[in-house]
């Protein structure tokens, strides 16, 4: 899809859910069901993020008294073992008391209650360096989150889209704005937060621009926030700014951006594509595209105010799907 400086590698678009639930906790059926489900609907990778409350409590596994955290763990690696062309990862959900609920995901272990003390969250973090935090289902509160460079660098992604689309389905990129406004920076993920035998049914994705299919790999993707929502499965899409790649900081040397926005969909056609920037403002919209494939070039002047930039694409049946930003350092 996109050329790459990694080896000369080309990234590849997979699609996956980042925010799931099983029996574990208020979901349906085993770790190992799920993963089998969303292998079947073709999906690339699945998350399964049950709520931490739960993970304690021990089951009878293999022979013995394990806790549901490590059976998970354990089911997650004997799938990957088996399945070349599927990535099962594991995470967890947890409450914080002021400003929603959060996913923890890729940590050697779990903690059980509430985050009361965001600083607290920053130590268990530094404490486990491979895992990363994303914002689950944001709420107005989630904007009284004050920028904290150190809490950015563990924090990647927000969902702007939770749930079945279109019918449980609610799209919360406002939200993303407003944060991305206050100055943090974060990629564009999508979650179908399963709570039944369904994982994969419905359209809504998260995709990521990685080299391979690989848990590293994926973690990559959203540390650099080479991710995006989408309310299509077939939609492939991406954006640079001065051959910058979606999700990156460029520094400005001069006022000139220019923009590369690639979007193609073999299934749902492409109606208008926005370009748009802080305040929710929109610099650019090309409109009545209806085409399955588009690659477009920009030139946009940089105006003071402007820290980043990021692409809406609408398509038939009011699809939306939505880029991680670029962001402009001065």
């Amino acid at each position: 899809m996109g050329k790459s400086k990694k080896k000369n590698k080309i990234l590849k678009c997979f699609y996956g859910i980042p925010h799931c639930h099983t029996a574990f906790s208020t979901g349906r059926g085993t770790p190992n069901d799920a993963y089998e489900y969303g292998k079947n609907t073709e999906i690339d990778f699945m998350i399964i993020t049950d709520h931490n409350s739960y993970l304690g409590k021990d089951l009878y596994w293999n022979n013995k008294e394990i806790s549901k955290w490590n059976v998970t763990n354990a089911m997650a690696e004997r799938f990957a073992k088996k399945n070349d062309s599927f990535l099962p990862m594991v995470g967890f959900e947890t409450k914080t008391s002021l400003y929603g609920d959060f996913n923890i995901i890729n940590s050697n272990t779990y903690f059980k209650g509430i985050i009361k003390d965001i600083n607290l969250l920053i130590l268990w973090m530094l404490n486990n360096p491979e895992a990363i935090v994303t914002i689950n289902h944001p709420h107005r509160n989630i904007t009284s989150l004050v920028y904290n460079e150190v809490l950015n660098k563990m924090i990647t992604s927000i969902e702007v889209g939770n749930g079945s689309y279109p019918n449980k389905y609610i799209r919360h990129d406002k939200y993303y704005y407003s944060l991305l406004d206050k100055g943090w920076k974060l990629g564009a993920i999508n979650s179908q937060d399963n709570h039944r035998l369904n994982f994969g049914d419905s359209d809504n994705l998260t995709g990521i621009l990685a080299y391979e299919l690989k848990k590293d790999e994926l973690i990559d993707a959203f540390r650099e926030r080479r991710t995006f929502s989408t309310e299509s499965r077939t939609l492939q899409m991406y954006f640079t700014i001065n051959d910058s790649m979606m999700g990156t900081e460029i520094i400005l040397k001069d006022d000139t951006l220019r923009f590369m926005i690639f979007a193609e969909d073999k299934n749902n056609k492409i109606k208008s594509i926005e370009i748009i920037t802080n305040k929710s403002t929109i610099v650019k919209k090309i409109e009545n595209i209806n085409l399955n494939s588009i690659k477009y070039l920009y030139d946009h002047k940089h105006i003071e105010g402007e820290s980043w930039y990021l692409i809406r694409i609408w398509q038939q049946d009011n699809r939306l799907s939505i880029s991680s930003p670029i962001f402009i350092e001065k």
